[in-house]
């Protein structure tokens, strides 16, 4: 296996299956933690992302095809997606079917956690990928974390291509209705100020 990623919870592999290029995601073990406890952390994140990237999926987002789960060792075995990494080739357009994606996965209360334009692939669709932050909640506030951390993903990395985060927002009302729409970018703009009032303290 060829190490494609090394990141602070799980490597990435490029691997096949069957003869097909595929993604080897493994959590590797943490000398810090107990044995026991560790492996037993290992396996239920492994299995809980497994498990939301096909509820994603069913909820009409683009993921990579999970071909094999091994819990024992930790490791997702999963489609390798060919194509560039959305933040190397952005649009308006690309930015509306974020705004959709990110609808569907809150309308299935299923928050990426990590929601940037590196974590999304374009070939001939868009595929959302690393659902290991992810996490199922009604909660609108957490719904407006995923969306506060794209609107500072557009406005910092893509400060250059104008119109990106309303056409988010028109991508996101499109599926989600005018309402809660409005009330997710309330809740934004409420973290916002929280975090410039702490800055000021």
């Amino acid at each position: 296996m060829q190490l494609l990623k090394q990141g602070a919870e799980a490597d990435i592999y490029v691997t096949e299956w069957h003869g097909k290029k595929a993604v080897s995601k493994v959590r590797s073990p943490k000398a810090y933690r107990h044995e026991a406890l560790d492996s037993a952390v290992r396996r239920q994140r492994t299995v809980h992302e497994a498990h939301l990237m096909s509820a994603a999926k069913a909820a009409g987002v683009s993921t990579p095809f999970v071909h094999f789960v091994d819990p024992d060792n930790a490791e997702i075995l999963m489609e390798f997606v060919q194509g560039k990494q959305a933040k190397d080739a952005l649009d308006v357009k690309m930015c509306m079917q974020i705004g959709r994606y990110a609808a569907l996965l809150h309308g299935a209360n299923i928050i990426h956690g990590d929601l940037t334009t590196s974590n999304f692939i374009v070939n001939n669709r868009l595929v959302l990928l690393d659902f290991g932050l992810s996490y199922y909640s009604e909660r609108m506030e957490d719904m407006a974390v995923d969306v506060r951390l794209i609107k500072e993903v557009f406005t910092s990395a893509h400060v250059g291509l104008r119109g990106a985060f309303p056409a988010f927002v028109r991508g996101y009302g499109s599926v989600a209705g005018k309402k809660k729409t409005s009330q997710i970018l309330a809740n934004v703009k409420e973290i916002e100020q929280r975090g410039r009032y702490a800055r000021v303290e």
